[in-house]
């Protein structure tokens, strides 16, 4: 049952643990063969229940043989009485990459069932972790009274950025330099209530906001009206999308708001934006307004509903398509739907650009734009074309996903396994082909969902704490 088939590993990561399932009852015991294509001897373990994980010698044994050609991994059933004899059998091939990781993942864990008190709040943790280490991540985040949600890093790894509910603003974003220890004060932090909004609107929240590669600009939905609604399904339990709202940015130095123009047509919800590594290029997901799905939009309220996601997305259907427009240093231009990403007749979003700017990964789906139980990867060349579905895609939920800084490997969260959000790694090659992909089982916890992962251009422990000051 994992690793998959053709799983690729980062050369530093630590050894996984193999897992098995075996019908024939009368298995008692499991001899795993590890052999290689080259003249290197085969690796052989006996286990006593039907998972395996090597030490860290045999592991980097492994490894070293897989470089050049794949390892085949077999597993045998045994039958120890009334004599040995073997019940069952299964293999499986794994290569090792020699494309290193060389960035350390930040990611938030939810406990579930999701709720929005405050003790829940206070249970959410931030963690940056390392694939090479065989402890969990350490937590950098937690204890929190107030929401805090999406997070971005410089591409230098010198920045951090992040959504944070400061002193009862529901718009605050913090933009902070990277230290072992960042203490938040109010110099750290802007509020996108500050973008000149008119007077019907809600407050401005810059939903999906995202600081750019060299960390001098912040883009994100403003003037905007969510949908949100609480369902009764704890492993998909919110629907949430904008239904209006035009895209913004501000000047992290000047401290000054600006709208994007060709991406604030009035007539359509614009928004989570992404930015290409060069900053040429913010590419957006765009669809018709659908203000009708509120009573009031003056006041808008969290629905709480007695459905699952399933019904609802059918109640409330809302389809996007990926655009894109040139950043021109904040005059924008002329959107273009990105083609292999647009008029598809599926939702496209969260689009997140390779560093070497020639690929777009993005999510799809029936509807919506987050949190979606049939959510697949897809990748399109950046300027357009033919999208593909990724290899790397598991049954049920597969989104939140983030390039490493040298463009080798992308991040992404599944639901493949359980109801709880977990990370996995999967390999690109220059091609823009990925592999099946590893899961990171060290960044997981019970109750709790690991998700929005990204990679930080920096080893794990050039960042152990985020507090507000004075805590």
């Amino acid at each position: 049952t994992y690793p998959y088939d053709g799983t690729v590993f980062p050369p530093e990561i630590a050894a996984p643990t193999f897992r098995w399932t075996d019908r024939n009852t009368a298995s008692t015991q499991w001899l795993v063969v590890v052999r290689f294509g080259t003249s290197q001897n085969p690796v052989y373990a006996l286990a006593d229940t039907p998972q395996w994980t090597p030490d860290k010698a045999t592991w980097e044994t492994i490894k070293a043989g897989s470089v050049v050609d794949p390892a085949e991994v077999l597993v045998f059933g045994v039958c120890a009485a009334p004599e040995k004899a073997l019940t069952s059998s299964s293999g499986i091939h794994i290569s090792t990459s020699q494309d290193r990781v060389d960035a350390s993942i930040f990611y938030r864990q939810v406990p579930l069932p999701f709720k929005t008190g405050k003790q829940a709040l206070r249970q959410m943790k931030w963690r940056l972790g390392d694939i090479a280490s065989y402890e969990k991540p350490a937590v950098v985040m937690q204890n929190l009274s107030t929401c805090a949600s999406c997070h971005m890093f410089s591409k230098d790894g010198r920045k951090i950025s992040m959504e944070m509910n400061y002193k009862g603003d529901s718009g605050a974003h913090f933009i902070a330099p990277v230290s072992e220890t960042i203490a938040l004060s109010a110099t750290h932090f802007m509020t996108w209530k500050d973008f000149p909004k008119p007077d019907l609107l809600p407050q401005t929240r810059g939903v999906f906001a995202k600081l750019s590669p060299s960390g001098n600009y912040l883009v994100g939905t403003v003037n905007e009206i969510a949908f949100f609604a609480l369902t009764n399904d704890p492993a998909f339990c919110q629907l949430f999308f904008p239904t209006y709202g035009v895209l913004g940015w501000y000047d992290v130095d000047q401290r000054q708001f600006h709208r994007l123009p060709g991406a604030d047509d009035k007539e359509f919800v614009q928004t989570d934006p992404s930015w290409s590594w060069d900053e040429q290029y913010v590419v957006f997901a765009r669809a018709r307004t659908r203000n009708e799905y509120h009573d009031d939009i003056t006041n808008i309220r969290t629905r709480v509903e007695d459905a699952d996601i399933q019904a609802l997305n059918r109640r409330y259907p809302i389809r996007f398509d990926l655009y894109r427009i040139p950043f021109n240093q904040g005059r924008g231009g002329i959107p273009e739907p990105l083609e292999g990403a647009s008029r598809n007749g599926m939702s496209n979003y969260f689009a997140r650009y390779s560093p070497d700017g020639r690929w777009i990964v993005f999510t799809r789906s029936q509807s919506g734009i987050m949190l979606q139980p049939d959510s697949e990867l897809f990748i399109v060349p950046a300027t357009g074309g033919q999208a593909r579905r990724m290899q790397c895609n598991r049954k049920r939920f597969n989104s939140w996903h983030s390039f490493s800084p040298n463009g080798k490997w992308l991040l992404f969260s599944s639901k493949a396994n359980a109801t709880l959000t977990e990370i996995f790694l999967t390999h690109i090659d220059e091609s823009g082909m990925d592999s099946p992909p590893v899961c990171l089982s060290r960044f997981s916890d019970n109750r709790y969902a690991a998700n929005v992962p990204e990679f930080v251009n920096l080893p794990a422990g050039a960042l152990r704490r985020i507090r507000l000051a004075g805590r």
